[in-house]
């Protein structure tokens, strides 16, 4: 199942992120309010940008969210390397400006990046194939529910 996160500019709503589907149809919103925003269709979805703004058809009427979009990003697996940095511990790469770190083990930075990437969304990781070469430690994929 492929789709898209879609993340709101918080302006005091109940929303600040929608799962669409791939045909563009809302089929989450969190913190809150998917009874609301569920099967609502986003109409610009591929030119949906950041400081955008959402124009839908819910309920048969075409709107336009006053709220801006502060990222549009796809559901897909990401690959991610982690590092072992003498004072931090192990470090992820960054993701969509986001990393992790964890001074006892490799794999908990890799499930809290997870979390930051993949905002209320289960996700599956594994440890990748790799050769340790300086201060690389290992290889992780993250893989959204899902997928």
């Amino acid at each position: 199942m492929d789709g898209t996160l879609v993340e709101f500019h918080d302006g005091g709503q109940d929303f600040l992120v929608w799962r669409l589907d791939q045909d563009g149809v809302v089929t989450r919103s969190w913190p809150f309010q998917t009874d609301v925003w569920a099967g609502t269709k986003v109409l610009n979805l591929h030119t949906l940008k950041r400081d955008g703004l959402v124009k839908a058809v819910r309920n048969g009427r075409t709107w336009e969210c006053r709220h801006a979009v502060v990222a549009v990003h796809p559901i897909k697996p990401i690959d991610v390397s982690v590092k072992w940095d003498g004072i931090a511990g192990y470090v992820t790469s960054t993701v969509r400006g986001q990393r992790a770190s964890c001074t006892h083990d490799a794999a908990s930075p890799v499930q809290r990046l997870a979390e930051k990437v993949f905002p209320s969304l289960q996700c599956r990781i594994e440890r990748l194939e790799c050769q340790q070469f300086g201060k690389l430690h290992s290889l992780w994929r993250i893989t959204p529910e899902g997928l």
